[in-house]
């Protein structure tokens, strides 16, 4: 059994993690390297889709195989100069862009094997987000190089073109099993039985900021097992679920763990922030606020929701979201039975894009928050925002008020910049911030508000032990070399695109 770790190894995300069982091959995730795309792209400058894998292998973006698509190679790109890889399988971890948002550039004859939360996720935000090669989870348009150009590709927009569907294996059962609820109408959808092409496989739920994280372990036929951790914690409403995940993949006695080291090198702050404190936290600057409520989380921390819907409910207040935030509700939905609808209000926002969708809602039963309402009874209002909700708040002219940040630190300077400006937009409308402050021209962030989605030392520890693998395997982690001196147990440190031999362990 070899282990090449493609993304991941030595940064912080873009995790690809290529496994040689012998005869059969996979990936656990194919994320976005943020390495590289921070270093050298914007949100206004990319890699070019007309030029299909070019950008992307010549940047290191993707590694040079032949696993990809043959309808995204340029005439200047031969798939004789990719390496060859077996891939029969991806085992997908969970739905942040840093462990799938390459995965559409795979050979549509990869089936992907994830939680039924992951697909619900993935397969709403693919319709509202992200467009092009790499986000391509579902089907696709095949692309045609130029006749005149042929270093250049297009999506064909006659009839006659050629579509293409991907196959999706979920971990579960969902609650809602209508058949329309598919992204295009050549995806295929089933459920797994713990084999897939030759390749026997366990998941386990655990515990991290978004809903549906899944590790697993794999083998083929008599071999060893490796399990692989994904992204997880343990100080979330769900943390027994990576306690049970623990205890499961040791009695498998694996002979390897890939897990995150992601919290490695940062400065430890005290006491672990679990969930329920930041609950509590955000509880206790709601009650005490007067004016209208925001609340600013990442928008895919359905946990964090729930905490705030509860918040609302506690504090007499109504909780407003956006239309594309039920999007994601309604599909989840379909998987944990959660339908939220009568807890939540739709923010008719006066964007021209967004007055049918909302119209649409309104009429399948959604109560409806106009900006009118909010004006004049703001202190009745708790409004699910973010730095890029803030124009919204014109509608309202809010005149003081309680904003409760309740999200991660900025980790670059994009992120800062944007936090600037929120302190602007915060500032302007008299808000007072919890969560975040400017002090003395820079961002302080106040402890409390806010819970990491990776495991602390002591449980990365803890999980690692419990797990007892001959070797444990560090990726996701910003100093691999500090985590081999803390492991407990034998650690190999992976090197970007080079195989560990575990024949040799």
């Amino acid at each position: 059994m070899d282990i090449t770790v493609y993304g991941g190894a030595g940064v912080v995300g873009g995790n690809k993690i290529h496994v040689d069982l012998g005869d059969r091959g996979l990936f656990f995730d194919f994320g976005e390297p943020f390495d590289v795309s921070k270093d050298y792209y914007t949100e206004y400058s990319k890699p070019r889709s007309g030029r299909g894998l070019w950008d992307y292998v010549r940047m290191g973006m993707l590694p040079a195989l032949d696993c990809y698509r043959p309808d995204l190679f340029p005439s200047d790109l031969p798939p004789s100069e990719m390496r060859p890889v077996r891939v029969d399988a991806l085992f997908l971890s969970h739905a942040h862009f840093d462990h799938y948002g390459q995965i559409g550039f795979l050979r549509q004859d990869i089936p992907i094997v994830a939680s039924p939360m992951t697909y619900a996720l993935l397969r709403t935000s693919s319709e509202m987000g992200r467009a092009g090669a790499p986000t391509e989870l579902f089907d696709h348009v095949v692309r045609e190089r130029k006749e005149e150009e042929p270093r250049v590709l297009f999506s064909p927009r006659t009839k006659e073109k050629q579509m293409r569907g991907r196959r999706w294996v979920l971990t579960g059962d969902v609650i809602d099993d209508d058949p329309q609820w598919k992204k295009g109408s050549l995806c295929d959808v089933s459920q797994g039985e713990g084999e897939i092409d030759g390749i026997e496989y366990r998941s386990f739920p655990v515990d991290h900021s978004v809903y549906g994280a899944t590790a697993f372990a794999v083998r083929r036929g008599e071999g060893d097992w490796l399990v692989y951790s994904g992204d997880l914690r343990m100080h979330g409403v769900n943390g027994e679920c990576t306690s049970r995940f623990a205890d499961s993949a040791r009695e498998l006695a694996p002979k390897a763990l890939i897990i995150e080291g992601t919290r490695i090198g940062r400065p430890i702050d005290g006491r672990e922030m679990t969930e329920a404190m930041v609950r509590e936290n955000c509880r206790a600057a709601v009650e005490a606020g007067k004016g209208l409520t925001i609340a600013d989380f990442s928008a895919n921390n359905f946990e964090r929701l729930d905490t705030f819907i509860d918040i609302a409910n506690t504090t007499g207040k109504r909780m407003v979201v956006t239309h594309k935030d039920v999007a994601l509700l309604e599909s989840i939905a379909k998987v944990d039975g959660n339908v939220r609808k009568d807890l939540l209000w739709v923010y008719r926002s006066l964007s021209p894009d967004d007055v049918s969708t909302v119209n649409d809602l309104q009429e399948k039963g959604w109560q409806v928050a106009d900006p009118q309402d909010v004006a004049r009874e703001p202190d009745e209002h708790m409004l699910c925002f973010s730095f890029f909700d803030m124009t919204k708040l014109l509608d309202i002219g809010p005149k003081g008020g309680t904003y409760v940040y309740s999200n991660s630190m900025a980790y670059d300077l994009k992120q800062m910049d944007n936090l600037q400006k929120l302190m602007n937009w915060i500032e302007l409308f008299g808000f007072n911030c919890r969560g975040l402050a400017l002090v003395d021209g820079k961002l302080d962030f106040e402890r409390g508000f806010h819970s990491s989605g990776h495991l602390s030392l002591d449980h990365l520890w803890q999980v690692v032990e419990r797990i007892s693998p001959e070797v444990v395997i560090p990726v996701h982690c910003p100093d691999p070399e500090r985590f081999r001196e803390l492991c407990p147990l034998r650690t190999v440190v992976p090197v970007k695109g080079q195989a560990i031999d575990m024949d040799l362990y």
